[in-house]
């Protein structure tokens, strides 16, 4: 009898140590693993802090002059987008066109295009591209001014594609010659747009004077334009 209860005592031992094991198994190993994970990230928390702490002594006697570095850097940067015009609306591809015109003694036929964007900046500026297709009738001295001209413009301009049939006994080229004028989409500029002084149309009011056209929407002769440089942005 004494022998029964002695088993029964050890299998009740048994069975208590099985649930503590068990208990150990689906509770604490958990809580433990879980602590041990918010440890590791506080740890590796305070070893970032510490590290940018560092740093930061490390340039804290530059610390006074970055923004006056900043403030240099963007008037660098304006000065950068100042090269390039803010826009090229249709009467802005008129002007310039009508440049070359006077300038190199072409006649040029072109068709109006839109801007396209070539690639955006890490300040939010795009750098875009206006493709105007001209065909030009010129003399051979006309051409090689016109193609230097646009080699050594201020306004940047590529030259995508250029043909050109020349004509010895008339001295006449002729051809067409594809550009890529490029523009600076940004909000550090500002578009103005060109100044067209409107012809005299040689009528007279009631009161007998000449009068001149004020109307801005007036065809533009070639005598009134200027230098397209001049317009298309502001800072």
């Amino acid at each position: 009898m004494n022998a029964l209860k002695k088993v029964w005592k050890l299998l009740a031992a048994l069975v208590l140590l099985v649930a503590a094991a068990l208990i150990v198994v689906l509770e604490y190993l958990p809580a433990k693993m879980a602590y041990e994970t918010r440890m590791a990230s506080i740890e590796n928390s305070i070893r970032i802090l510490n590290e940018t702490i560092s740093e930061n002594k490390r340039y804290a006697a530059i610390q006074d002059s970055l923004g006056s570095a900043e403030a240099q850097f963007t008037e660098s940067r304006q000065g950068l987008y100042q090269l390039f015009p803010a826009e090229l609306r249709e009467e802005d591809q008129i002007m310039y066109i009508l440049y070359l015109e006077e300038q190199f003694g072409t006649e040029i036929h072109f068709s109006f295009a839109t801007a396209q964007p070539i690639t955006k900046l890490y300040d939010g500026a795009i750098l875009a591209g206006v493709t105007l297709t001209v065909n030009y009738e010129t003399t051979y001295q006309g051409f090689k001014d016109m193609v230097n001209y646009l080699a050594t413009d201020s306004r940047i301009t590529s030259v995508q594609y250029a043909t050109v049939d020349y004509d010895a006994e008339l001295d006449q080229a002729t051809g067409t010659v594809t550009l890529l004028v490029y523009v600076m989409e940004t909000d550090l500029l500002e578009y103005l747009p060109p100044e067209i002084e409107a012809p005299d149309v040689g009528k007279e009011n009631l009161f007998g004077d000449a009068e001149s056209n004020d109307d801005s929407g007036a065809s533009v002769d070639a005598e009134t334009t200027e230098d397209p440089e001049s317009t298309g942005n502001t800072n």
